[in-house]
């Protein structure tokens, strides 16, 4: 695996001698490439688990899902929608971050297929550091605080306004939910807002950037997305104007189940039918 990524990366860096006039080539090859689907649409399914070594040993494959996104692209369009969806929500009579423990990144995307009726194109999986060391190579983000952050469980120690996060306290700001009103709600929020921010860093980087944080991402995901596909996505994501770019933070109730663990009853209202249609993006 090793061996091919750097493999594929080093095809990448050969793009590097390209003069200005070749890079502003391969972009416009980059966005004539055949839509994913006939109708233009692309789906990746990203997930953060909570396992994963140095932090806690084991397959993050094999974790609970800390973080749930899906994230819909208009390719033609170039729009997109990220739709938060909490981990403790109650999805096929169990709460859908426990069925990437019992299958995988493949059994979330089924269960998650089934639920939305939505088809998931790919699917990311990266863990609590693998998070940190791609906040570390994108040089740290940026957000805005709306509400007080002080939680012993995660280490969030926030004040409200703007701030720039690096890899740790962009971890604890992602795992904070006691300190919330909204509890889980407002985690899968701030996780969906972390995303955002990173996509702002990412607009504008020029191809060095691009190859750089492609070699991070791919060391610090495991994902079924080609590495021959890595910089054409680079590329699709450095055009999307932040703009262009919804959050969709789902809705619903809050409630306790067997053993006083937390539940969630989702409400997701026309989030999954406005993608299913193609209506993406604001």
């Amino acid at each position: 695996m090793r061996r091919r990524t750097r493999v594929a990366l080093f095809g990448l860096v050969l793009l590097l001698a390209a003069p200005a006039g070749a890079w502003a080539a391969i972009q416009q090859q980059a966005r004539v490439l055949p839509a994913y689907d006939a109708d233009g649409k692309l789906v990746i399914l990203a997930l953060g688990s909570d396992i994963g070594p140095p932090n806690r040993a084991g397959d993050p494959r094999r974790g609970r899902a800390d973080a749930i996104h899906l994230i819909a692209v208009d390719t033609r369009r170039e729009r997109a929608t990220i739709v938060d969806i909490p981990r403790d929500s109650l999805i096929t009579g169990t709460k859908v971050n426990a069925h990437l423990n019992t299958g995988g990144p493949d059994a979330m995307v089924a269960v998650l297929e089934d639920y939305t009726g939505i088809e998931i194109d790919y699917h990311v999986l990266t863990s609590f550091s693998g998070l940190e060391r791609m906040v570390g190579a994108l040089g740290g983000l940026r957000v805005t605080i709306d509400t007080p952050m002080y939680d012993r469980s995660s280490g969030s120690a926030f004040s409200t306004g703007p701030r720039r996060l690096g890899p740790k306290n962009a971890l604890a700001f992602s795992r904070d939910r006691h300190s919330l009103p909204d509890g889980d709600f407002g985690r899968s929020r701030n996780q969906g807002e972390l995303l955002r921010a990173a996509h702002r860093r990412l607009r504008g980087s020029g191809l060095i950037e691009l190859v750089r944080l492609a070699g991070a991402f791919s060391r610090n995901t495991v994902t079924d997305i080609p590495l021959s596909r890595l910089l054409e996505l680079g590329l699709l994501a450095n055009r999307l104007k932040p703009s262009d770019v919804q959050q969709v933070p789902l809705s619903g109730a809050i409630t306790t189940g067997a053993g006083g663990a937390s539940i969630v009853l989702l409400n997701p209202g026309d989030a999954f039918a406005r993608i299913r249609a193609g209506r993406i993006g604001p």
